[in-house]
């Protein structure tokens, strides 16, 4: 065989073996799923949130038991399917101090479209230029749609789910995080 045949197996394997590595450095460790936030991680409490009709909150402005951040796209498939399960959750757990705010990337229009088209009753928010900051203050590496993060009242996050999560899912995580604050409540 000439060197100029063996050119293209070796280009391959390389690229092949290039394309493996990079797919688990982008792969969330499996072990920060449950993790709280360390020192290390972005202060939650400041991170901004703009509505889609332009103003401006913090993240610390919302003061609940639980808040659930859903990282989503009118775009995305598994994104449209879980919607319907994130305002179910939100009718069910709102008198038990949850509260979901979903944090859209793509634009405000397209956003209220699909909010509209869907009934989404609890509050929106755009990614708009600052995608790598939310992902990198939520852990959420790969930047991968749907992502969803459960943060305590001190703003750590108790829960990290990246893809479609469902009603049974997010309901099973709730239950284990509004127990212990139940029990102190009585």
């Amino acid at each position: 065989m000439k060197p100029a045949q063996l050119l293209l197996p070796a280009v391959g394997l390389v690229s092949l073996l290039a394309g493996v590595m990079l797919f688990k450095l982008l792969q969330p460790d499996a072990s920060q799923t449950n993790r709280s936030a360390s020192p290390t991680d972005m202060e939650l409490h400041s991170i901004p949130l703009i509505d889609l009709d332009g103003r401006q909150t913090l993240l610390a402005d919302w003061q609940f038991e639980i808040l659930v951040v859903n990282f989503w796209a009118p775009w995305c498939a598994p994104c449209r399917r879980e919607i319907p399960a994130l305002i179910q959750i939100q009718r069910e757990y709102a008198e038990r101090g949850v509260r979901i705010l979903g944090l859209a990337f793509d634009g405000a229009e397209q956003v209220r479209r699909f909010a509209d088209e869907y009934g989404i009753d609890y509050p929106l928010f755009l990614a708009g230029n600052g995608s790598s900051m939310y992902n990198a203050a939520f852990s959420n590496p790969s930047g991968s749609l749907p992502f969803t993060a459960l943060l305590s009242p001190q703003r750590d996050i108790i829960y990290r789910h990246n893809g479609e999560l469902s009603a049974q899912q997010l309901r099973d995580q709730l239950e284990i995080h509004l127990q212990p604050a139940q029990s102190l409540a009585n």
